[in-house]
């Protein structure tokens, strides 16, 4: 037998030994009655009041807080649970296991949380040893995946129905359809837009033609000098540059959504040359529950709002403190306090040093 044959028999029987050893799967909860198609098509059949929630997938684990179900989250991922505001609006997510922080999902501990629902990310179901694994327990699993928004609108129906909450899901994609409607009105006569560098996580990681991230920002008329020309490396699914092409570009402006790269770029001696540092335009995007924008992001109509009111600040005169108080009111019921306003436009220590949960290594 071939060595990921092995593997994936050595995943199986090691599932259904913790099955056993765990007292077996929770079948008369998981029994229930809502039938969803998730973002592989499947049709999975869903509890219709999950008790105890697996969210191994950073946007699912937000998603679900946001929908008011976080207090049912029992054991989600790292980047969810190191959150500050997240733990602050939800405070059941400190206590709740990490399953999964860049490693193998810990199948033994989601069986001994009695999960009856599982909601993970497209990358780790196609996965073979993760499938196998999360096949073999036999609890619910809705798989969840986007590259593009309109596919996130579809993964946020999908989520809002397996957890009973519809109605919020539908507000929800409201306010991102008004925030798309507003900015694309107000700068449907723009003609000279300004040329933007979107650093992402590491100085010289960047947005490509396609992406999430290219397809948000391109809302705001301006022009994604990474995504218009110009070489890219792939690793995986990120993109990078280099400085030689930044330099070749020149932007406008640079917006950097990982806190202390802006600081970087505008202290480095080998980024001195550029326009945009020598004028002091290199932004940071500010930082909520996560990374405001990023594709693992449920923020990003705020981030939309505010890089078109950083652009065109003439015509775009709405106080922006106001529309960010009014988002995380309206979704997690929470206020935010002038600190944690603060705290969220200047995007540091908005999360906390990565530890080890439930059994998983950090």
């Amino acid at each position: 037998m071939t060595k990921r044959v092995l593997s994936r028999l050595f995943c199986i029987v090691l599932t259904l030994c913790l099955l056993s050893s765990c007292g077996g799967v929770p079948t008369e909860r998981a029994a229930g009655g809502v039938t969803v198609t998730d973002s592989l098509r499947r049709e999975v059949t869903v509890p219709a009041n999950a008790v105890s929630i697996c969210t191994v997938c950073p946007f699912t684990g937000q998603m679900a807080i946001l929908l008011g179900a976080g207090d049912r989250i029992t054991s989600t991922v790292n980047n969810v649970s190191r959150s500050e505001l997240l733990c602050e609006i939800c405070p059941s997510i400190r206590s709740a296991s990490v399953v999964k922080s860049g490693g193998s999902i810990n199948a033994e501990e989601i069986l001994r949380l009695g999960t009856d629902l599982i909601f993970v990310n497209e990358s780790t179901y196609k996965n073979d040893d993760e499938k196998a694994k999360l096949d073999a327990i036999g609890v619910p699993c809705v798989v969840i995946g986007f590259e593009t928004i309109d596919e996130q609108f579809e993964a946020v129906r999908v989520i809002g129905k397996a957890l009973g909450k519809e109605e919020k899901a539908e507000t929800y994609l409201d306010r991102f359809r008004a925030a798309i409607d507003l900015v694309d009105t107000t700068l449907a006569d723009v003609t000279d837009p300004p040329r933007l560098y979107h650093s992402v996580n590491e100085a010289v990681r960047t947005d490509e033609a396609g992406s999430y991230c290219a397809e948000w920002i391109s809302h705001t008329k301006a022009v994604n000098v990474s995504t218009a020309g110009g070489a890219l490396r792939a690793e995986g699914s990120k993109a990078y540059t280099t400085l030689e092409q930044i330099y070749a570009w020149d932007p406008d402006l640079i917006v950097c959504n990982e806190p202390m790269v802006d600081d970087y770029i505008l202290t480095d001696s080998k980024w001195q040359g550029l326009r945009a540092v020598t004028q002091a335009r290199v932004y940071q995007i500010p930082v909520g529950v996560t990374r405001w924008g990023h594709p693992n992001s449920v923020e990003t109509p705020l981030a939309l709002l505010w890089l078109a009111q950083l652009l065109y600040p003439d015509r775009f005169t709405f106080d922006l403190d106001d529309e960010i108080r009014d988002f995380y009111r309206t979704f997690y019921d929470y206020t935010l306090d002038d600190a944690w306003l603060a705290a969220i436009k200047e995007a540091y220590n908005m999360r906390s040093p990565k530890t080890k949960k439930g059994g998983e290594a950090a």
